[in-house]
């Protein structure tokens, strides 16, 4: 079984180029699955959540090799069972991390086996499944993508809920976007603009859900704004029916650059596109 790791390649790295750095060993706590990732350019940190470790763990932005993490939220006070997804809000320093029913909320310095700063749980939020997350420290503004399980002869439901970035408890979502006009067959990832209200949300594809080793022509990644709601198309989309995408997992935004940064498991790669319009 291959380690797992954290890779880094130069912003301008194609075809097959070598990663300039790799975090990885038993030292650097890192598990089997790695799902989500982020980095806080304003602080210069890598946070990555583990769910077989029911922790997050974090990094100094250079780490490289076998080297331990800076923090370490892990413990039963934590209220982490099963993080398999998170984000951070570097302006209100927080981190929000995905349950299965939950969002839990902790400090951006938290470490060890410390409480959450809020949970947001409860009938009324609609969290049956919190696949993804993403916030918007502008607008004050919390993302929750849920992507239901499969289940023989039950309608799946996806969609997007909007919550006030400091929601908690049973609190019922200020928007929903969701309908068969919004094309949300499954998704992988949530990344926002801020400056804008923009969503970009990877989506597989009708039947390629993000565990399927299998590829869409109709895999494509949608442009929402926060403020849309209901049954609504993308406003942009990126690939769609027989585009060059096929299972994107991973989209993030390079502002500087104008550019949409998308990873695609059933291409093996990483492709960029440039799109001034969202910025």
């Amino acid at each position: 079984m291959a380690h797992p790791q954290i890779a880094a390649f130069a912003r301008l790295a194609e075809g097959g180029a070598r990663p300039t750095r790799k975090i990885e060993g038993q030292t650097t706590r890192l598990a089997r699955r790695i799902h989500s990732i982020y980095y806080d350019e304003i602080h210069d940190e890598i946070f990555v959540p583990q769910p077989f470790s029911q922790s997050v763990v974090v990094f100094r932005g250079a780490a490289s090799g076998e080297e331990l993490p800076l923090r370490m939220i892990q413990g039963p006070s934590t209220q982490i069972k099963g993080a398999d997804k998170l984000t951070v809000d570097p302006v209100h320093n927080e981190i929000f991390v995905a349950e299965l029913d939950s969002i839990l909320v902790f400090p951006r310095e938290a470490n060890g086996n410390v409480a959450p700063l809020r949970v947001l749980k409860g009938p009324d939020t609609g969290l049956n499944r919190s696949f993804e997350v993403a916030v918007d420290p502008v607008h004050n503004v919390l993302i929750v993508g849920i992507s239901p399980p499969r289940e023989p002869g039950v309608e799946r439901k996806n969609m997007l809920l909007m919550f006030n970035r400091t929601d908690q408890g049973n609190t019922k979502p200020r928007s929903e976007i969701s309908g068969p006009r919004t094309f949300l067959t499954d998704m992988s990832r949530i990344a926002v603009y801020p400056p804008k209200g923009f969503l970009l949300v990877a989506i597989p594809g009708s039947g390629t859900g993000p565990g399927e080793a299998v590829g869409s022509e109709e895999a494509s990644v949608g442009i929402w704004s926060i403020e849309d709601k209901g049954d609504v198309p993308p406003r942009w989309t990126i690939g769609g029916p027989k585009g060059m995408l096929r299972q994107p997992r991973g989209v993030a935004l390079d502002p500087k650059n104008k550019t949409v940064i998308i990873s695609d498991k059933f291409l093996n790669a990483v492709l960029t596109y440039s799109f001034p319009e969202i910025f």
